[in-house]
């Protein structure tokens, strides 16, 4: 059963946590309440996909992109039950977490404070009903601050992590086509053409449907048969 509907609000805690300590230094989690109080949300997410803009986390219950999340109305894990860690999260999330791999201390350090206060079932809220505090707070009622943001853009992503982005940020269809093209056994591209390919529909803000011209420079990047490559260019 995914983790949206299986995870303590401990276990969430925790396992971005252990992801900070294996160097996946730029995951975030952004933490409130459901409106009857019950349930408390969290949404697990890489820097880069907040571009440059943090505003939603200053008490937005809206994510401006898809990202692994759910709601529990469990503090601890049950009595005997296995506890769920950074390993199950990156089996169900992956290409999410691979591009959190890279440096942020001053988050890092930030975070400890969740970390602690989770220890006493004590959670962090960004959000919740009528709350219009100039700071985040844990359910105890202790203040905290806003999460320290350094923006993260696609220019400091290697290659590899392009692809993983892809899969996060493209349309169902292009991401089918993505992974059969790199799981086939034909020829195929360099990591750095295909990571080229999806920058360049990343700053057109077009999905990789839109580029199969660019594909065709790349030996054929993504293979779309003659039938879809006609509807495409029938549709522009």
């Amino acid at each position: 059963m995914k983790l949206m509907y299986t995870c303590s609000a401990y276990e969430i805690v925790m396992i971005v946590h252990e992801l900070h300590q294996r160097g996946y230094e730029q995951l975030r989690l952004f933490p409130g309440m459901s409106p009857n109080g019950c349930s408390w949300r969290w949404a697990v997410y890489p820097k880069v996909l907040m571009k440059d803009n943090n505003l939603f986390e200053r008490h937005s219950d809206c994510m401006p992109f898809d990202c692994p999340y759910g709601s529990t109305g469990v503090a601890l894990p049950e009595e005997g039950e296995v506890m769920k860690t950074a390993n199950d999260f990156m089996r169900e999330y992956e290409s999410y977490v691979n591009l959190a791999k890279g440096n942020d201390k001053e988050y890092v350090e930030w975070y400890k404070a969740i970390v602690e206060h989770a220890k006493n079932e004590d959670f962090p809220i960004a959000f919740e009903e009528f709350f219009d505090a100039k700071q985040w707070k844990f359910m105890k009622g202790e203040s905290l601050q806003y999460p320290p943001f350094l923006p993260a853009t696609i220019d400091q992503l290697t290659d590899t992590q392009m692809i993983d982005m892809a899969k996060c940020v493209f349309d169902e269809e292009s991401v089918r086509e993505l992974n059969e093209f790199i799981c086939c056994d034909g020829p195929k591209s360099t990591t750095q053409e295909v990571a080229e390919v999806i920058r360049k529909a990343l700053r057109e803000q077009k999905s990789l449907f839109c580029h199969y011209d660019s594909y065709e420079r790349f030996t054929e990047l993504i293979a779309w048969g003659d039938e879809e490559k006609e509807e495409s260019r029938v549709s522009e």
